[in-house]
């Protein structure tokens, strides 16, 4: 297939797969759960999910720009950093993987550091979560917070990203630069840019904390590093999903069955991943 028929397959794929965790699932346990019964549960679906939507189909009008007009560009190449994985400015190693290799991946390493980090240090937060006083139960609740939240915030992100890397990749079209420099400049704008973005989005919720806004700031610059390097929107969202869910999760179980539960659901992840991209290769080759 194509590299760039790839590439659209990829981006469409996963717009869908978005769609699907923050405008699907929560809307089916607002409504199914009677979840939006409550005032604050309404306002936070309509506080996140008008922002998300806006944010995605600016991705893909970007995307669409790139594609249509400078697909196949050798120099600077023609990637938003949403589900081109290894097209500049990431790097080319990220190139090989697939969109449900790259997410099951970034499901084991993040689960087992947020799992190491939330329950050794229950104390230390990288991003913090809301809680709403009304939600549904336990369940509904996480899944409720956890497909819609992440997802909405990210492609804020995602979008700042995807529209900085156009406008440098014009500006470096236009002055004639080399590719070298033209990776150099999107690594040191752009994570720094997303970090400042992760600090306006928390001001109102950490306003009285600097240490918490400093990690915000440092959570929210590496996930954008993260999303330069791979070219993929899915490690810095896992990184999201898991750190507010192991946040959520270990305020309302005990920590002992938890332990076994993440124990388990990363074990079956590894397990999987094994079969599917190590022991199946090996017997392809």
């Amino acid at each position: 297939m194509n590299a760039h028929v790839k590439s659209l397959i990829s981006t469409f794929v996963l717009a869908i797969a978005l769609v699907l965790v923050m405008v699907v699932l929560p809307q089916t346990l607002g409504l199914g759960r009677t979840g939006f019964d409550s005032a604050d549960i309404l306002k936070q679906w309509f506080f996140y999910i008008g922002p998300g939507i806006a944010f995605l189909l600016g991705v893909l009008l970007l995307f669409g720009l790139e594609y249509v007009i400078r697909a196949g560009d050798a120099t600077y190449g023609s990637g938003v950093a949403f589900a081109s994985q290894g097209e500049l400015p990431g790097a080319s190693i990220f190139k090989r993987l697939g969109l449900f290799q790259i997410f099951l991946g970034s499901l084991i390493i993040f689960g087992i550091i947020f799992s190491v980090v939330t329950y050794t240090n229950p104390q230390l937060t990288f991003t913090g979560t809301y809680f709403l006083k009304q939600q549904f139960t336990v369940v509904d609740s996480l899944l409720f917070s956890a497909g819609l939240i992440p997802s909405s915030e990210n492609l804020g992100a995602a979008f700042l990203i995807a529209l900085s890397i156009v406008l440098i990749r014009s500006w470096a079209r236009n002055g004639n630069w080399g590719k070298g420099n033209f990776v150099a400049l999107c690594y040191l704008l752009i994570p720094a840019a997303v970090g400042l973005i992760g600090i306006a989005n928390h001001t109102l919720r950490y306003a009285g904390s600097d240490v918490a806004l400093l990690t915000v700031f440092l959570f929210w610059t590496l996930g954008a590093l993260i999303t330069l390097l791979t070219g993929s929107f899915i490690p810095f969202f896992v990184m999201h999903l898991l750190n507010n869910l192991f946040l959520d999760l270990h305020r309302f179980f005990s920590s002992d069955i938890v332990i076994w539960y993440i124990g388990i659901a990363l074990g079956v992840a590894l397990i999987l991943y094994l079969i599917l991209y190590v022991f199946r290769k090996r017997r392809k080759d």
